[in-house]
């Protein structure tokens, strides 16, 4: 299912533009002088569950993500598409309850333009407008399935000092990791608020739920000398307004072992407004207002490519009536476990599991020239939501070199225990991942 855009309509009208400025040029040639640009993603993601009344699932997925480029025109004009396709060669199972429908869906396959954009780039700034990828810390591209989230949007930075970014985003509509089109929704919106059976998340609101209204968000970022900063605003059109901070260090000593830390802080309020007549859905728990503060802190150390750390954060209300007992909102995460607080983990984290705190140790390893890259972690939440909650993680990375530079093979295993898994058992999650850039 393809969508026609405003960003396709204006890529085919620059393009045409860009021409005209090229004395001597032909369309053909204009576009010869490009940069294509992709990847092969071939996954296995594979679910066991401990309780008998969860029946097991798997899914695999092969998949193209292929980039286009045109060259700079007008001082510093360009358009950009990719095309996203995934498919399942019909390896999916029969029964639905037994796909990963995280992975790609219930379907056999998935084709979707996931970008078309005009971008200008020049003078310490960049502009871009259409659907695109973006990175911030609370919408991003959540890029751990086959295909990556991507956002209609209008989206700049400027940057007057070395080190130093400002961020502006518009987002007007939104594409899942499962999803062939653009809609005005999240991960809160069920699939059959769109009709688009591939589509995933938490999925709890009622298809009577009002259209999403997007998301404006403002940054700024800065890095340098083992420095970095970030603070951000969002406003949730309709569900939160949220202020993020995050400080990490890494303290240069002139040996091999050097020290880091950080700490980061999350504020949300506002009104429910689009969601209150279901937040006892959501949630669990009634509440008059987003209300919540979160401060996370973490410490480690580096030394001969190998490092450990142990993270903290803390989710609780900031006031009486806040929904969910003081739950965090994050529209484009939620369910995807892919939040920058420092304790979650490839499941899930504090999103999913609710105010409480938790803790997590952390260790990596990188060998062979960095070839192979291992790491192992244990998590442990304290939730209102759940209970007591538990994961443990390990994960290897091998980037080999010579003729095969641009194969990555990975594999990630998370294994869950608590009341948030099916019947309250174990969760077994394994991921097996091949991805090949060109």
């Amino acid at each position: 299912m393809f969508r026609t855009s405003l960003a396709v309509a204006c890529a085919a009208a620059m393009t045409l533009a860009a021409t005209a400025t090229v004395q001597a040029d032909t369309l053909s040639g204009f576009l010869a002088r490009g940069q294509l640009s992709g990847q092969l993603r071939a996954y296995y993601f594979r679910r066991d569950y401990s309780t008998a009344s969860t029946v097991n699932a798997q899914a695999f997925s092969l998949a193209g993500i292929l980039d286009y480029r045109t060259p700079e025109f007008l001082d510093g004009f360009s358009v950009g598409a990719s095309f996203f396709s995934a498919n399942a060669l019909g390896t999916q199972n029969r029964n639905p309850q037994r796909i990963d429908a995280t992975l790609m869906g219930t379907a056999n396959a998935i084709n979707a333009l996931g970008q078309a954009f005009v971008q200008y780039s020049g003078h310490d700034a960049l502009v871009r407008l259409g659907d695109q990828l973006i990175a911030t810390p609370w919408a991003g591209s959540s890029d751990s399935r086959v295909l990556p989230a991507t956002y209609q949007a209008g989206y700049g930075t400027y940057s007057p000092l070395a080190g130093l970014t400002f961020t502006a985003v518009r987002i007007l509509r939104y594409k899942g990791r499962t999803a062939e089109g653009f809609f005005r929704d999240n991960n809160y919106y069920p699939a059959t608020w769109h009709g688009d059976a591939n589509y995933g998340g938490i999925s709890n609101l009622p298809a009577s739920a009002r259209a999403a209204g997007g998301t404006l968000a403002l940054g700024a970022d800065y890095g340098r000398s083992g420095l970095k900063a970030s603070v951000w605003y969002y406003r949730f059109y309709g569900f939160a307004h949220m202020f993020y901070a995050q400080v990490g260090e890494t303290v240069p000593t002139g040996s091999p072992l050097e020290p880091f830390a950080g700490v980061q802080v999350v504020r949300e309020w506002g009104g429910l407004n689009r969601f209150a007549e279901t937040a006892t859905r959501l949630f669990g728990q009634p509440g008059t207002a987003v209300d919540n503060f979160t401060l996370g802190a973490l410490a480690g150390v580096k030394a001969y490519g190998a490092s450990l750390s142990v993270a903290y954060d803390q989710l609780r209300r900031a006031g009486p009536g806040a929904l969910g007992g003081g739950a965090l909102i994050s529209p484009y995460t939620a369910g995807y476990a892919t939040d920058p607080l420092y304790t979650t983990s490839m499941i899930r984290g504090m999103v999913e599991l609710g105010p409480g705190h938790a803790w997590k140790v952390r260790a990596t390893e990188a060998a062979l020239g960095k070839r192979v890259r291992l790491s192992a972690s244990y998590a442990a939440y304290r939730t209102a939501f759940e209970g007591r909650d538990s994961e443990i993680y390990f994960g290897v990375i091998y980037r080999p070199r010579g003729w095969v530079k641009g194969l990555t093979l990975r594999n990630r295993l998370g294994i869950s225990n608590g009341p948030a898994n099916p019947g309250r058992g174990r969760f077994l999650y394994n991921r097996m991942m091949v991805t090949y850039v060109f």
